[in-house]
């Protein structure tokens, strides 16, 4: 999902601009999500990605439920997903829909498992 820049940046500029109006509110999502391993080649060692979702929606349930389900259709399941209203950054839709993500941000693991930290520091003097 790319964010075409054409039209979508002339309405966006209107908009800031205040000479339109938006049929409903337009949400960032945040979203943590786990690799799914068959549906797609992940880089190696990494346990989860982390995206922002754009979409049109009534309330932030939905919105919420709109990346989700957009996600899922990448190879993605979700774990956390945190929205928030902000300014439009593309033309408005009919109906409520995602419409574009940013780059996925990998979270990677420790090799073999282990906690990263070493010894406690519980305690320890400045």
């Amino acid at each position: 999902m790319k964010l075409a820049r054409g039209a979508s940046g002339l309405w966006a500029w209107a908009y800031r601009a205040k000479l339109v109006r938006a049929p409903m509110p337009f949400w960032r999502v945040v979203v943590e999500a786990a690799l799914l391993g068959g549906a797609r080649r992940w880089p190696r060692g990494a346990r989860s990605a982390v995206t922002s979702v754009l979409a049109w929606a009534h309330t932030i349930e939905e919105a919420e439920a709109l990346a989700v389900l957009a996600l899922e259709q990448e190879g993605l399941a979700a774990l956390t997903a945190d929205a928030v209203k902000t300014a439009p950054a593309a033309a408005p839709r009919r109906t409520p829909a995602a419409v574009a993500r940013t780059e996925l941000g990998f979270v990677m693991g420790e090799p073999d498992g282990h906690k990263a930290g070493g010894a406690s520091r519980r305690g320890a003097r400045a």
